[in-house]
């Protein structure tokens, strides 16, 4: 049985509850004209029929199959056209039909919408050949569903302009501004899932830390547009020398992490290398430019991203400390730095 993620509940259960209102208010306008003692006369039986719904929805909405919490518009729609066909008189019942449209609009999209226009044209005019000649005739067949389909697009369009705004903001948030690299965010978020991916494959997976090396003096002495310059051209760097299935991050600063699924000690140490030379080779005007690098790499059953990163940083240290502008591996098992 799989399990429901935390995102998928908590979307469950926006859509449960949401229908829970629009069921809730359409209870209490069915029970409420059921009890006046003006207007037709009508039945309370819909209205208690809603409140089961309100209360199972509110109880198991969250745990409901989506075909089962999407079916609540049709439902809702179907239930109107049945009070309108059995209402005495004219009504004006039609107007609750924009309920279930805007809901459906907005959470189960453009097809979505279409069905459930056409859904409520079927319903309606099944509804209307209910009623006496005099009640029923094409035109206000016509006023009803013209309206909730230009609604329902509306909406629909409103709801995919939405997220997409939130996908773009979600990713913004996750990218560094500079280099379009992930930030440290994006690289706390990705990170797991990428080593989740080589214990499943039983693969070794490499971090490699990297660190400008005297990029303070470069700021110092040539200015911040200049060290722009260089974390940008570093950027690039990265993005040449990675594959796609590399995680690349800038962790702040000058400083950056980068995983290599499927790399052993050395392909680690090579991919080092290869940025290493390729950085030096960049003429941005601020002298020679040169970057300290070190690497770990693990595999299943040890592997440990908190572990993984703590060898790496260990190893860039260990390249600081021995002069820099150079790439230094931790190696484990021999409980040793080898440098080259």
């Amino acid at each position: 049985m799989r399990l429901l993620s935390e995102r998928d509940f908590q979307t469950k259960r926006q859509i449960a509850r949401s229908a829970a209102a629009m069921y809730a208010g359409a209870a209490f306008l069915g029970i409420s004209q059921a009890l006046t003692a003006e207007g037709p006369e009508t039945t309370v039986v819909p209205g208690v029929f809603a409140l089961v719904i309100v209360a199972l929805l509110f109880v198991r909405g969250a745990r409901l199959p989506m075909l089962a919490l999407a079916a609540l518009g049709p439902l809702g729609a179907a239930m109107i056209g049945v009070a309108i066909a059995t209402s005495p008189g004219p009504s004006d019942g039609a107007v609750l039909y924009i309920w279930p449209v805007i809901w459906v609009a907005y959470f189960f999209g453009r097809l979505g919408t279409t069905l459930i226009v056409v859904w409520i044209g079927i319903v309606h005019a099944a509804a209307l050949v209910a009623l006496p000649d005099a009640s029923s005739y094409l035109d206000r067949w016509f006023d009803v569903i013209v309206p909730i389909g230009v609604v329902g697009a509306v909406v629909n369009a409103l709801a995919r302009r939405n997220e997409e705004l939130l996908a773009a903001a979600s990713a913004e948030a996750r990218i560094d501004e500079l280099t379009g690299l992930l930030n440290r965010r994006g690289f706390d978020e990705r990170a797991p899932a990428e080593l989740a991916r080589a214990e499943r494959d039983d693969a070794s997976i490499a971090a490699v830390t990297f660190d400008i090396d005297y990029f303070k003096r470069i700021n110092d002495e040539w200015g911040h547009d200049a060290g722009d310059r260089v974390l940008v051209r570093l950027g690039e760097v990265f993005r040449k020398e990675s594959r796609e299935t590399d995680i690349t991050a800038r962790m702040g600063g000058e400083e950056f992490t980068v995983l290599l699924w499927g790399s052993d000690r050395e392909e680690a140490r090579g991919y080092a290398e290869r940025v290493r030379a390729s950085f030096a080779a960049a003429e941005l005007g601020v002298g020679r430019l040169t970057i300290s690098a070190g690497v770990a790499c693990d595999s299943p059953p040890t592997l440990e991203l908190e572990r993984l990163l703590h060898e790496a940083d260990t190893a860039l240290y260990a390249a600081k400390a021995g002069g820099r502008d150079r790439s230094v591996v931790f190696a484990e098992r021999q409980s040793s730095l080898l440098a080259r």
